[in-house]
């Protein structure tokens, strides 16, 4: 039996293999759609939308700055002596009037002791003068004693009458060194810090006490040059603190900087605090919005617009399929939020879109 050749019998299984593998284009296409391959396209997905409106929304200045205390004094001394009392400490509630440091008195009290004896024998020696000037005054109108001596007991009497206001004198200043050995609390207030400790010998110009009332603070705010036209006295104001993360406190401008400073080319700016409940203090660090008049401006609702990190995408209804827009958000009323750029008004935007929402896929508009 005569064998074909090797190269024959090599040709004959690649047509065969090839035969095998061969399929209509059709049948393949076919295939394909029914597993989902490249040329399938998903089913619709349902989605509501709402138009883009243009509606009055608010507009503020972004401004920054510090709480100071309406009130804040560091209390100092307004005579010399020893402290012998610290009534309060660092935190203490204090009234006005209230004792904040008290210093020996001894010397104090000997001083207006000595005054007030000496202004009683100053108006005894008045009182004799302005008798015997009362027992005179007709006998020199009569004539029946010298011009001299008349002229005299009148003297005598200024001079003592002199004497008792000099002696009343002394003593109102022994007494004010008296009553000035108390510090006392000039308003109602809180300790910063007492400055003093019992032991210690003050002066006139000693600091004794940091005072400062939280009660009535003051938000002091830059605003540049070219937004000085849009602040004006008894404009509202929002401002946060790291202290309480979004919690907003009002605030009234108060008072407005009479010049621009030359140096960094702004206004200062003082905006009233009521702080009733004590949770600001003063040194905090803060960030404001001054409300200026509504603006009108495009708005969807809030659920239409997805925040991916720093950024803020929508989708638009467009010719059956989804059309996603990368947009610039700004303020926020009521449910809408206002739209920069990016939409248009009118044109019709997905709210809350699902997760299988992206760009070109088929929608259906529910009603």
């Amino acid at each position: 039996m005569t064998r074909p050749p090797a190269a024959l019998c090599l040709a004959l299984l690649a047509a065969l293999a090839a035969a095998g593998c061969r399929k209509p284009a059709a049948d393949v296409q076919a295939q394909a759609k029914g597993a989902g391959g490249p040329d399938a396209e998903a089913a619709p997905i349902p989605v509501k939308t709402a138009a883009a409106t243009e509606k009055p929304m608010p507009r503020f200045l972004q401004l920054t700055g510090e709480l100071i205390s309406a009130q804040d004094s560091a209390v100092a001394a307004d005579t010399t002596g020893k402290v012998a009392e610290t009534p309060v400490e660092r935190g203490s509630v204090v009234k006005a009037g209230d004792v904040l440091i008290r210093l020996d008195d001894r010397t104090t009290s000997l001083n207006l002791a000595e005054a007030e004896a000496n202004l009683l024998l100053a108006q005894s020696k008045l009182a004799l003068a302005q008798s015997d000037l009362k027992r005179n005054e007709p006998l020199a109108k009569a004539r029946a004693i010298p011009e001299t001596e008349y002229a005299g007991l009148k003297a005598e009497n200024d001079g003592q009458a002199a004497t008792v206001a000099a002696a009343a004198a002394r003593r109102d200043s022994a007494r004010k060194s008296q009553e000035d050995t108390r510090v006392l609390a000039p308003f109602d207030g809180v300790v910063a810090e007492r400055m003093v400790s019992v032991g210690e010998y003050v002066r006139p110009d000693t600091q004794v006490a940091h005072l400062v009332d939280p009660a009535r603070l003051r938000l002091v705010v830059n605003v540049a040059e070219p937004d000085i036209g849009k602040v004006k006295e008894g404009q509202p104001v929002e401002f946060t603190v790291s202290a309480w993360p979004g919690t907003p406190f009002p605030g009234t401008v108060k008072f407005i900087g009479a010049a621009v400073r030359v140096s960094s080319r702004d206004l200062l700016v003082e905006v009233e605090a009521p702080n009733a409940d004590g949770r600001l203090r003063p040194g905090l660090f803060a960030e404001a919005r001054l409300i200026l008049p509504d603006q009108p401006a495009i708005t969807v609702p809030e659920s239409a617009v997805r925040e991916d990190g720093t950024q803020r995408r929508l989708w638009v209804a467009s010719e059956g399929r989804l059309q996603e827009r990368l947009v610039e958000t700004g303020s926020r009323r009521d449910g809408m939020l206002e739209i920069r750029r990016g939409v248009a008004a009118g044109e019709p935007v997905v709210v809350s879109p699902g997760p299988a929402a992206a760009d070109g896929v088929r929608i259906t508009v529910q009603p």
